[in-house]
């Protein structure tokens, strides 16, 4: 075997895995299985105004938590799509430009911007088509999570294209074309939650556990690493075309302050930009919990699109309910709005934090830390929850 061939297997042998729902392991067949008992259950219902409102989907909803790790497939369609975005640009702004009149450069320039325009349109429609149809059962959660991660890293090629047009529009006399509306559109597809999966699809770190949420009318994206991080799109809240339903930027900010009361009390820093290309108002505000950034659609005035990175560890919770099996206590906290939960395991005498493996409807979410807990995105329906600790196997049911 020659060197070239060693080197793309051990390459492929990399990007092997992708997004995995893996099972919780079957174990040895000792293990007892048990049901655990609830012992009490306690709810906070104040605990909803203590923290971020979130843009919630509606309708059925189909729900999948997976492990996304290296992906060659998404690496190679980046690639290309790189590729034919250079193309386009060096063909006609590099290659033809300095050679141009005055009047042809502009026409190159409006020629490459249409182009580039166009192609991210194509993110919008490639992104809705994929949710409707994984929503539908038609794709697969592994397929929608790579051609998120393919707009991802395309709207970052269009977004370098965009500067390379700005950049030649300064050789031209008398000539203008704003791009910045526009650069803000794209970064709409470049989200935390994205930048994640991008690193686990290059290998550069583990598979990512992420939970994705899809209904006809829109998705939601949520993982945790040092923090909870949420991204949600409604496709139906989006009519560029329609006009603007708010006054100026103030109306926006002062409507925002309405959708995120607790954000706008509690903020540390606040604001926000009106992109009238696209009919966009960018609403982002820093607060006690994290961060909130909102994309209100002029159209439809409502919200677009919503990215929130929270501090898990300092969201409220609203119910607490405590369970018994054998020699274990398991202690589950939940916070509103379907947000992260918290399982914490012990010695059911002793108090003594154990280290146990945690599966949510059959896939393992990791193993409990020092001091037996673990934190986990929940489905935002009634769920299985299966611990195994030592040679107990304990299984419950969580919600209705």
């Amino acid at each position: 075997m020659n060197s070239a061939t060693s080197a793309l297997l051990a390459l492929l042998l990399v990007f092997s895995l992708v997004a995995i729902p893996v099972a919780a392991g079957p174990g040895d067949g000792m293990q007892a299985q048990l049901q655990a008992e609830q012992q009490e259950q306690t709810t906070d219902d104040d605990a909803a105004e203590a923290t971020t409102n979130r843009l919630s989907l509606e309708g059925e909803i189909r729900s999948e938590t997976v492990r996304y790790g290296a992906d060659l497939g998404v690496v190679l369609q980046s690639t290309d799509d790189e590729l034919r975005t250079d193309y386009t640009t060096y063909t006609i702004l590099d290659r033809e430009f300095n050679d141009a009149g005055e009047d042809e450069q502009e026409a190159m320039v409006d020629d490459v911007y249409d182009r580039i325009i166009d192609r991210a349109a194509e993110l919008e429609e490639r992104e809705e088509a994929a949710v409707e149809a994984h929503a539908a059962g038609q794709l697969s959660t592994t397929e929608l999570l790579q051609i998120v991660l393919r707009n991802h890293n395309e709207a970052a090629v269009l977004s370098d294209a965009l500067d390379h047009i700005d950049d030649r529009t300064d050789r031209i006399d008398d000539y203008s074309l704003s791009i910045q509306d526009q650069q803000d559109a794209l970064e709409m597809h470049r989200t935390p939650v994205r930048a994640q999966l991008e690193s686990a699809a290059n290998g550069i770190e583990d598979g990512t556990v992420i939970t994705v949420e899809t209904s006809e009318e829109g998705y939601a994206l949520s993982l945790i690493n040092s923090n909870y991080i949420r991204e949600a799109t409604i496709f139906d809240n989006r009519e560029a075309a329609w006009g603007s339903d708010f006054d100026d930027i103030s109306d926006a900010y002062e409507y925002a302050g309405e959708l995120y009361p607790w954000v706008f009390e509690n903020r540390q820093s606040a604001g926000a930009r009106e992109h009238t290309d696209v009919n966009l108002y960018h609403i982002e505000a820093s607060h006690d919990q994290g961060q909130l950034e909102a994309y209100l659609d002029g159209g439809t005035g409502e919200v677009y699109r919503e990215v929130q990175e929270l501090s898990h560890t300092s969201l409220p919770t609203e119910t607490e309910t405590i369970w018994s099996s054998g020699d274990y206590r398991l202690s589950l906290n939940e916070t509103p709005a379907s947000g992260p939960a918290k399982l914490t395991v012990t010695d059911a005498t002793t108090n003594e934090s154990k280290t146990a493996t945690v599966a949510v409807d059959g896939f393992e979410i990791g193993t409990t830390d020092g001091e037996g807990t673990i934190w986990f995105v929940p489905p935002a329906e009634s769920y299985e929850l299966t611990v195994t600790a030592e040679d107990e196997r304990i299984e419950l049911t969580v919600g209705n």
